[in-house]
């Protein structure tokens, strides 16, 4: 590989897939009580967050951003060894760790003068973010440039989006994502919302008055995105929360779906991570999309 990609913890890929590609990852950190503080990934798992979640309903987590030294303890290895570097951050939109990571690479780049750095701004989240790393990923192992990759990826990244819901609007509230008049307005009607991810932003797109009517509209807000598309120009998945059984029965769903519009592809499923859970609470559901870069 002529290059090497790294990321932050919300791109939410597999450990398999991290070491496959040898993806290095810059984790963020969570807590519960405000004081202790954990590495998502590797000192608090995915499963034991939401449990966590799940079982203290009125206890919202918060996350904190990786430090200067979580950062160079995954760059400095592969620039000591001569190697390129590409790097993808959560949208900038939602966190200010985008201008850290551009801080630590311009310190590097003093230590390092010959250095190929790239911070990217991936304007997605989670497991749209996934799949953008797993494309750069593809073209290292393709055997792509550097500067070859970098210029697809700024054009890549443009291609991709989330339809989703989620069954509690207090997370996104908490978090600062909506205001309370219209979570006080969504908990008196009942309704469960309908948001669209693009571009780094995060846009209403609707709603529905249960979650099984929810599920059915973002399903068929992704199917009328192929409309005009070939579905196979691209890779596809969902992300959930904690019901792995409700995603289970969803994702065989959604693939047929898919299956009946001409998608010979498989449909992936990832796990929604620690960074974009606390935001979400336990049981976010959506389907991402992105075109392959060799399409």
């Amino acid at each position: 590989m002529l290059f090497r990609v790294t990321s932050d913890s919300s791109c939410d890929i597999t450990p398999e897939q991290e070491q496959a590609y040898h993806i290095g990852i810059v984790p963020y950190y969570v807590s519960f009580d405000g004081v202790e503080y954990r590495k998502e990934r590797q000192e608090i798992s995915v499963e034991a967050f939401y449990k966590q979640m799940v079982e203290n309903p009125h206890v919202f987590p918060k996350t904190s951003l990786p430090t200067v030294e979580d950062f160079e303890a995954v760059f400095r290895p592969i620039l000591e060894a001569g190697e390129p570097l590409v790097y993808f951050n959560l949208t900038s939109k939602f966190s200010s760790s985008f201008q850290l990571a551009n801080m630590v690479a311009e310190g590097l780049r003093e230590e390092f003068p010959h250095a190929k750095i790239a911070v990217i701004d991936s304007i997605s989240a989670t497991v749209q973010q996934g799949l953008l790393v797993l494309e750069a990923a593809r073209m290292a192992q393709d055997g792509l440039s550097f500067e070859e990759a970098v210029e697809k990826i700024e054009k890549l990244k443009k291609t991709s989006c989330i339809f989703y819901t989620t069954a509690d609007l207090s997370y996104l509230q908490k978090g600062g994502r909506i205001g309370k008049l219209l979570k006080t307005a969504a908990i008196a009607l009942k309704i469960k919302p309908l948001i669209h991810l693009h571009n780094g932003e995060l846009f209403p797109d609707g709603i529905a008055r249960s979650r099984k009517r929810s599920l059915q509209k973002i399903m068929e807000r992704a199917i009328a995105f192929f409309a005009d598309k070939n579905p196979d120009d691209y890779r596809v998945c969902i992300g959930y929360g904690y019901d792995k059984a409700e995603a289970q029965a969803f994702l065989a769903e959604f693939s047929q779906a898919m299956a009946d519009i001409g998608f010979t592809g498989q449909v992936e499923a990832y796990q929604i991570g620690v960074s974009i859970g606390v935001h979400n609470g336990p049981a976010p559901l959506g389907i991402s999309m992105i075109r392959k870069y060799d399409a």
